[in-house]
């Protein structure tokens, strides 16, 4: 359902104004329609034939924008949890992305518009309204992806990705990657032409972006010519780069330079480029490569990065660090990435590892990872009308219950959330005036139906495994349980 016009009264609201967000105690937000008219302390009354909903225990903020996440249900990412190949460098993706025995797609058994669901499910659950999708997962299912979006009520940014190269297991499953006939040519046109297409659809929620998906597997030509239309369409940018050891290093054999060099050699970078990860520059403790000005270089660009902290974690990876990245004036934003698509475990990460690198309890504070979560995405899509509560700004926004058990006594709420929230505390989430979360569930679809679907299909995929491994193992030989069975 949509909001016409609404008072939301919450013990707490995080509203913008002077430039930064400030803490209001018993305030309010009112809705007129898809955009907010007011934000402030409570009024003593509400003007005639306004509805008003009350938050008492709630805390009402800015929906998150997550700036870097693959709209699928990553049933490879779940498999690789505490395993995968050595030779791979600590990666988690290259262990089932490339193209697999007789060029089998490892997720070929799924059905992809599930996925797509599930995955917008869960970011909604999390409290974002505006996402930036990597690709269409390698440039499939985009279309669809626009639609299913629509339907659900997400502001998104979405686009096929394209590349120059591919990734493939050899027959002995070795890693390899081989360049595209036309150097991707085909698929660029196509990418650019559906963002513009799709650029302004459903009431504006819907933009374009160009999405040359690796930096590792896009050619120098292919690098100028997507900054040449980006400039040409008004188009953002994103892309991956810098998120693997094993990329950073075939980067430097390549081409003389690393990862971020190249970008800025080819007058890749810019305020419209937001740069996925960026983990790995000159200097980085796993690199084993002497320090250079990658990081300087970011920062004299006005490039963004987006900073997915849960998912490196998991395979021994940090950036180095949030506070560095910060002081050299790099705008960080935040993205879900994989899975969980959940804001709150990033920020969590985000400020526990920036901690724990920089060996400083002030290093990553709740204010800024909160920032990187909001406004800090905006300004990397070029936005004032989101990630902030004020008069004219979107009307998306969610609301936290702050009344449960796990918070305990609180000095200071938004430090409390940051620190002890998750997902299961969103109460409620409005996309431009639309209800999206009502008591913590979906508005537009049959979540236990979902669920049901989702893992079926990877069920489906771990079964047909022995169909995509090189030797023809079982998906269990691969990723062993954590326990034998009984």
């Amino acid at each position: 359902m949509s909001t016409a016009r609404a008072i939301y009264r919450a013990k707490w609201v995080l509203g913008f104004k002077d430039g930064a967000h400030r803490l209001i105690e018993d305030g309010e937000v009112e809705i007129d329609g898809r955009t907010v008219a007011y934000v402030g302390p409570r009024r003593a009354s509400a003007p005639d034939g306004v509805a008003v909903r009350d938050f008492p225990e709630g805390m009402l903020l800015p929906g998150f924008i997550s700036s870097h996440a693959h709209l699928c249900s990553h049933v490879g990412d779940r498999m690789m949890a505490d395993t995968g190949r050595h030779d791979l460098f600590s990666c988690g993706f290259l262990n089932y992305l490339p193209a697999g025995k007789d060029g089998a797609n490892f997720l070929a058994p799924e059905d992809p518009e599930v996925g797509i669901r599930y995955a917008i499910g869960e970011l909604l659950k999390s409290g974002v309204t505006t996402v930036v999708e990597m690709g269409g997962e390698v440039g499939g299912n985009t279309d669809i992806m626009v639609d299913i979006a629509g339907e659900m009520g997400i502001r998104g940014y979405l686009a096929p990705g394209y590349a120059s190269a591919h990734y493939h297991y050899d027959t002995n499953g070795r890693l390899r990657y081989e360049w595209l006939p036309d150097d991707g040519e085909a698929q660029f046109e196509t990418a650019c032409e559906a963002a513009a297409r799709n650029n302004g659809k459903y009431d504006d929620r819907i933009r374009g972006i160009l999405v040359p998906v690796e930096a590792v597997l896009t050619s120098r030509r292919l690098l100028r010519r997507t900054r040449e239309e980006a400039t040409r369409l008004g188009l953002p940018i994103t892309l991956h780069v810098a998120e693997t050891i094993w990329e950073f290093h075939e980067t430097v054999r390549r081409e003389g330079n690393t990862p971020l060099g190249v970008l800025a050699e080819e007058g890749f970078l810019g305020p419209d480029v937001i740069l996925g990860h960026m983990l790995f520059y000159g200097g980085h403790s796993q690199t084993g490569f002497p320090r250079v000005n990658d990081l300087e270089l970011i920062a004299e660009s006005g490039a963004h990065v987006s900073h997915s902290p849960f998912v490196f974690s998991r395979r021994g990876i940090s950036l180095e660090g949030f506070r560095s990245y910060t002081e050299h004036g790099i705008n960080i934003t935040i993205g879900t990435d994989s899975y969980p698509q959940d804001m709150f475990n990033e920020m969590k990460f985000a400020s526990i590892l920036g901690k724990i690198y920089e060996q400083d309890f002030k290093a990553a504070p709740a204010r800024d990872v909160l920032n990187a979560a909001t406004i800090n995405g905006a300004k990397a899509l070029g936005r004032t009308d989101i990630g902030q509560l004020s008069p004219g700004a979107k009307a998306d926004l969610l609301v936290v219950d702050m009344g449960r058990y796990a918070f305990g006594p609180m000095l200071d709420p938004i430090k409390s959330m940051i620190h002890i929230g998750n997902s299961q505390c969103v109460e409620h989430v409005m996309v431009d005036g639309r209800v999206v979360v009502e008591d913590g569930r979906l508005t537009m679809v049959d979540e236990d139906a979902l669920l049901a679907e989702v893992r079926k299909g990877g069920d489906a995929v771990y079964r047909a495994y022995p169909d995509y491994d090189f030797k023809g193992r079982p998906a269990e030989a691969i990723a062993p349980p954590a326990f034998a069975k009984w």
